[in-house]
């Protein structure tokens, strides 16, 4: 068996080694057709990843800037939610069919606090992600937000609509970052969690 162990650096994303970038315009695409490489090359910064990967709409523009312009550093909600999801990772195993990035998005969401972990840590099985086992008594509007998106990124069908994301009442700012940041996991897999800068390097 062959494990490929290349990995890209920046030396190898440079923009003007790219088919689309014309010496005197530049980048001639208005979204990096190669963001998942760069970001794999540690290059992209918080900014583009989420600006290439949302769709742009006019209701979610405001939280998109206020998202961007807060960033911590960091796509963890605290370094307890980092722990948790690694030992969620070492308890459940490898397995190459089931660790996708949607499986990892989902792993994301729902290992962000104890008590949803808690509820969900059922719902992770050797086969993939089964939502209906989650324990829903009880639960907060906040932790069941993060249950839906979950499922909705797993599935492919996304999260929550639109409208929903562009209403801080319905979708909290918390929330609205973790379904954010377990999107670009869901679209370029776990080198996302390395982004530490709010723009880009290069």
């Amino acid at each position: 068996m062959f494990v490929c162990t290349f990995r890209y650096r920046p030396k190898h994303v440079a923009c003007y080694l790219c088919t689309e970038y014309k010496q005197k315009q530049g980048c001639t695409l208005p979204v990096c057709p190669w963001l998942a490489e760069r970001i794999e090359a540690g290059v992209v910064g918080y900014q583009e990843a989420v600006m290439a990967t949302i769709p742009r709409n006019r209701l979610l523009a405001p939280r998109l800037r206020a998202l961007v312009a807060s960033f911590p550093g960091s796509l963890w909600k605290d370094g307890t939610h980092k722990e948790r999801m690694e030992y969620a990772k070492t308890r459940l195993h490898y397995y190459r069919r089931r660790d996708t990035p949607a499986f990892y998005a989902a792993l994301f969401l729902l290992t962000s606090s104890a008590e949803l972990w808690k509820r969900s840590a059922n719902c992770f099985y050797r086969k993939g992600f089964e939502p209906a086992y989650a324990v829903l008594g009880g639960i907060s509007p906040h932790d069941y937000a993060l249950i839906s998106a979950a499922k909705g990124l797993y599935r492919g069908v996304g999260g929550p609509a639109t409208m929903e994301l562009a209403d801080p009442d319905i979708v909290d700012a918390e929330v609205f970052r973790m379904i954010v940041n377990a999107t670009l996991i869901a679209r370029y897999g776990l080198p996302v969690l390395d982004i530490r800068a709010r723009r880009a390097r290069v």
